[in-house]
C-alpha cells in the first residue's frame, strides 16, 4: 500500500502558520504579563484600601505568574493573531504572484497603514498594533523564501485557480453559516459537546479559568467591575465627600495617592476636570457634572476606550478561524478521495462543493424537538433522554415560565446533568415561589463552577436583599475568578455597592 506523503506546499503553509502564531503568542503573553501586574497592583491598593477585591486574595496572586499570562494570550493569539497571520500568508502571495508589480504593494502597504491607524484612533493599543507590525513582518520573509519559485513559475495557473476558488467558496460557505448560525447552535455545542464529555468539560474550564486574564486586558471602564479615582487634590471635604459617594456607587473606588488610578479630579473656577494617565479627558462645570454623573462618566469612559477596534477584530477573528477550520476539516475527506481520480483542480472544485453542501445540511437541519406547551413541557422533563430534558428547560428560560410549577426540576437540580442543573439556576430567576430559594442555595454549592454562576445570576435577579451576606460570603471564599464576577454583578443588581468594609 502506497504511502500518501504530506504535499510540500502543506508543510510550508503550515510552518507560515506556525511562525506566525507564535509571534503573537510571544506579544500576548509578555503584554498580558505587564497588564496582569498592574492588575494586581490595583486590586493590592483596593484591598488594602478596605474595599471589596474582585478577584480576592486566593486568585490575586496569579496575576503575577507568567504561566497565567501565557494562558490567557492563547485567547488573543488563537483569535486575531491567527486572523492576521491568514491574511499576512494571503497578502504575501498576492504581492508575489499578481503581475502589477508596481500596483500591489502600494494597495497593500496603504491597507497596512489605514489598519494602524483605525485600531489607534482613540488612544495607542498596543497589542494590536504590534500584531499589526510584527506578524506581518515575519510572514512576508518567511513566505518569500518557502515559496520563491512561485514567482519564477508562469505556470502555476492551476494553482492560482484553486486559491481563488477557494477564497470564493469560502465566502460563499460562510454566508451561508451565517444565515444559518442562530443562539440555538452556539448553546448546542456548549451543552451537548463542551458540556457533555470529560474532554469537553476540561477545554470549558480552560477557558473560563483563563479568558478573564484576557478579557481584562482591553475591556472599557464601562465593562469592568471596579476602577479606581484620586480625589486628593479636592479641598472643599464636602464637595469630595460627595464626589467619592457618586464615584463610589458607579465603581469608582476612591484611593487617595494612588499614581495608578483610572480617574484623576481637579477643580479649579468651578470647573471639574477628569483625567486618565495625567491626561486630561473631560472638562464640565461642577455642578453639570453633579446633575448628571452618569452621563458624563460615560462620556470619559467612551473618550478613554482604547481597545474598541480591536475587541471587534477580536470577534469578527473568532469567527473567522472557526469557519476556516470547519471549512478546512471538511474539506479535507472528500479531497483526499477525490485527489487520485480527478486533476488537482477539479479534485479542489468538487471537494469544496462537497464540503459546503455537507455544511449547509448540517446546519440547517432543525431540531425534531416540538415544545409548545406546558404538557409537552413536563412530558419532556421526565423523559429519559438528557437532550430533550435539556431543550425543555431551554424553553422554559426563552419563555420566562415559572420552573417551579414542575415538579421534575427538583430532582433534575439535585441528580441531573451539568447543563440541566445549569438551566435550572438561570430559569430560577423568574419564580416567585419561595420554596425557588431553597433550590437556589444547593445550586449555589454546586461542584461545577457554570452552575455556581447562573445560581448567583438568579439570586440577583430575584431581588432578595437578604441574599447579599451569602453572596458577599460567596465572593470571599471561592477561587474561581468567574464565580467571583457573576456574585459582584448579582450584589449590583441587588442594589449593593462599594463601601470601606474594614
Amino acid at each position: 500500500m502506497k504511502v500518501q506523503r504530506i504535499p510540500k506546499g502543506t508543510i510550508r503553509l503550515l510552518i507560515l502558520l506556525l511562525s506566525g502564531f507564535c509571534v503573537a503568542q510571544i506579544l500576548s503573553t509578555v503584554h498580558l504579563y505587564f497588564s496582569n501586574t498592574a492588575f494586581h497592583d490595583k486590586l493590592m491598593a483596593v484591598h488594602h484600601a478596605g474595599y471589596l477585591a474582585v478577584p480576592n486574595m486566593q486568585v490575586a496572586p496569579h496575576l503575577n505568574d507568567w504561566t497565567s499570562a501565557f494562558n490567557g494570550g492563547l485567547f488573543f493569539s488563537l483569535t486575531s493573531g491567527l486572523a492576521l497571520t491568514i491574511f499576512s500568508i494571503f497578502a504575501a502571495w498576492v504581492r508575489f504572484n499578481l503581475s502589477w508589480e508596481k500596483t500591489v504593494p502600494i494597495i497593500l502597504n496603504l491597507i497596512w497603514v489605514a489598519g494602524l491607524i483605525m485600531v489607534n484612533r482613540n488612544g495607542f493599543s498596543s497589542l494590536i498594533t504590534a500584531y499589526l507590525i510584527f506578524i506581518p513582518c515575519t510572514i512576508l520573509p518567511f513566505f518569500r523564501k518557502l515559496f520563491s519559485c512561485l514567482s519564477s513559475c508562469n505556470d502555476q495557473l492551476p494553482a492560482k485557480f484553486s486559491l481563488f476558488f477557494h477564497v470564493l467558496l469560502f465566502v460563499l460557505f460562510s454566508i451561508g453559516c451565517a444565515s444559518q448560525m442562530k443562539v440555538e447552535k452556539f448553546l448546542d455545542i456548549r451543552d451537548f459537546l463542551f458540556l457533555g464529555n470529560p474532554t469537553g468539560e476540561a477545554i470549558n474550564a480552560f477557558y473560563y479559568d483563563n479568558s478573564l486574564y484576557s478579557a481584562n486586558y482591553f475591556k472599557s471602564f464601562s465593562q469592568k467591575l471596579i476602577k479606581t479615582c484620586d480625589l486628593e487634590s479636592l479641598r472643599d471635604k464636602q464637595l469630595k465627600q460627595q464626589i467619592r459617594r457618586i464615584l463610589n456607587y458607579h465603581d469608582y473606588l476612591s484611593l487617595e495617592s494612588f499614581a495608578q488610578a483610572d480617574l484623576k479630579t481637579t477643580v479649579q473656577d468651578d470647573m471639574i476636570c477628569l483625567s486618565h494617565q495625567k491626561k486630561i479627558i473631560l472638562t464640565v462645570s461642577v455642578q453639570d457634572f453633579l446633575r448628571s454623573t452618569k452621563q458624563y462618566i460615560h462620556l470619559f469612559e467612551s473618550k478613554t476606550d482604547r481597545h474598541a477596534i480591536f475587541r471587534i477584530i477580536t470577534m469578527a477573528s473568532l469567527l473567522f478561524v472557526g469557519a476556516i477550520l470547519l471549512y478546512s476539516i471538511t474539506f479535507l475527506l472528500p479531497f483526499l478521495l477525490t485527489k487520485n481520480v480527478l486533476n488537482p483542480a477539479w479534485s479542489v472544485v468538487t471537494a469544496a462543493l462537497i464540503c459546503i453542501l455537507i455544511l449547509v445540511v448540517l446546519l440547517g437541519v432543525k431540531g425534531s424537538n416540538k415544545i409548545n406547551d406546558l404538557k409537552h413541557v413536563a412530558a419532556a422533563l421526565k423523559s429519559e433522554d438528557s437532550i430533550t430534558r435539556i431543550k425543555a428547560l431551554r424553553y422554559i428560560v426563552d419563555q420566562t415560565m415559572d420552573i417551579t410549577l414542575f415538579p421534575e426540576s427538583e430532582t433534575l437540580a439535585i441528580n441531573g446533568t451539568i447543563p440541566e442543573r445549569y438551566w435550572i439556576a438561570k430559569a430560577l430567576s423568574r419564580s416567585r415561589n419561595p420554596d425557588s430559594r431553597n433550590t437556589l442555595l444547593r445550586l449555589l454549592e454546586d461542584n461545577h463552577f457554570n452552575v455556581v454562576c447562573m445560581a448567583l445570576h438568579s439570586m440577583g435577579k430575584q431581588g432578595r436583599k437578604t441574599d447579599i451576606p451569602i453572596i458577599l460570603e460567596k465572593i470571599q471564599s471561592s477561587n474561581n475568578w468567574y464565580v467571583q464576577w457573576y456574585a459582584y454583578k448579582a450584589l449590583r443588581n441587588l442594589g449593593w455597592y462599594q463601601k470601606i468594609m474594614n
